[in-house]
């Protein structure tokens, strides 16, 4: 899923790094209140990381068994790319390859 840059909250990683960032401020913030709060939140952070850790080993684990579960398709039988499609195309024009 590469369609942008992802926000640091849609990666474990970027959730770890949020939760670090929170536990660092909790640390060196002298109000009781503002701590316990940036507390909770480095917990919610860490609990969704690992939310998002235990979604992705079930996405991979789903995936590696629907493509043992396919039966093994032949060569003619796979879709071919925009690419492949255009250099079997016929050269009518004249110029290009000339195939025997």
């Amino acid at each position: 899923m590469s369609l942008g840059r992802r926000k640091p909250e849609d990666s474990a990683q970027g959730c770890r790094g949020l939760e670090q960032a929170d536990r660092l401020r909790a640390l060196a913030t002298p109000n009781s209140h503002m701590r316990e709060t940036l507390e909770r939140s480095a917990d919610a952070w860490n609990s969704r990381a690992a939310l998002l850790d235990r979604l992705e080993a079930s996405f991979t684990d789903r995936a590696a068994e629907n493509l043992e579960a396919q039966p093994r398709r032949r060569r003619r039988d796979m879709p071919m790319s925009s690419g492949q499609a255009k250099s079997n195309a016929f050269d009518l024009s004249g110029k290009g390859s000339s195939r025997s």
